[in-house]
């Protein structure tokens, strides 16, 4: 048995850079997501399609859904997306399928594994609303998020509210990404509890007051029903963005909304101590045996 388990443990030593393609990949399924402007829907995706938008390292694909002015609405995709029929729609964000990143500072200097797409919403943004099926990550900073950004070829700032796993257990994070000053700034971060663990559903969506305005309010709410016609959570506000955390600027103010999952992939040093500590243990089984 002892054996069995040293060799198994060598295995994961020899494919770590694989284990977030397999039994510890953070998958979720995103029932809806829809953007709000000026009190209309302008772009409401039920992934009630049975494609997949496979876009490798990042393509523009076309998302099936129009916007409510019947311009059709395009994501840009990284890793593979699958969609079904089933549940009223339901779109797989699963690391397996994602693109593996370098240092970034979105991943804190880790290497790791990403799927995402993300949606050019234009100027005047004023809010989006996304819900998906409750998981908690398994690895320590495996996470799933919406986002809001300037971000493009040229450096902007990311606004994100994420549900990420933590050495403490679970939690809720809003946050801002700055790429122009290379900053992270936590705006707000909450544990969660038993009981919002509980329910099935989890809604995460932003809410930008008026035009008029830079404000942005990060919003979450735990419940069931993953439409937005059936679900019943009531949206409570995270935290708000002020000067230093605004995500709009002269030059850049235009929005780009999306959601996206990551898992981490341990740093070569750390796959060396794994190595390391599984040779020794697999030294101390057969000095065991004699």
């Amino acid at each position: 048995m002892n054996s069995r388990l040293a060799v198994a443990l060598l295995s994961i030593a020899l494919a770590a850079e694989f284990y977030a393609l397999d039994a510890a990949a953070t998958i979720v399924d995103v029932d809806e997501f829809a953007v709000v402007r000026n009190g209309p829907t302008i772009f409401d995706d039920s992934f009630d399609r049975n494609i997949v938008l496979n876009g490798g390292p990042g393509s523009v694909l076309p998302s099936g859904t129009n916007f409510s002015d019947g311009t059709p609405a395009s994501y840009r995709v990284i890793g593979s997306i699958p969609e079904t029929t089933a549940n009223n729609g339901q779109a797989q964000l699963n690391t397996a399928n994602g693109i593996q990143i370098g240092q970034t500072l979105e991943t804190w200097n880790r290497h790791g594994r990403r799927v995402a797409a993300r949606v050019d919403l234009g100027e005047h943004f004023l809010g989006d609303r996304l819900v998906r099926s409750l998981a908690v990550p398994s690895i320590v900073s495996g996470r799933y998020d919406v986002f809001l950004t300037n971000n493009t070829a040229t450096p902007g700032r990311n606004l994100q509210i994420r549900l990420q796993q933590t050495a403490a257990g679970p939690e809720l994070r809003f946050q801002l990404f700055d790429f122009v000053n290379n900053q992270l700034t936590v705006i707000s971060e909450v544990p969660l509890t038993p009981a919002e663990l509980a329910d099935p559903q989890v809604e995460l969506g932003f809410s930008k007051d008026s035009a008029a305005s830079d404000v942005v309010t990060a919003l979450y709410a735990f419940g069931s029903g993953n439409t937005f016609a059936t679900f019943t959570g009531s949206l409570t506000a995270l935290a708000s963005t002020d000067s230093s955390t605004d995500v709009f600027t002269p030059t850049l103010n235009w929005a780009i909304s999306g959601f996206e999952t990551i898992d981490p992939i341990p740093e070569p040093s750390s796959l060396a101590v794994l190595a390391a500590a599984v040779l020794c243990s697999l030294g101390a089984i057969r000095r065991y045996a004699k």
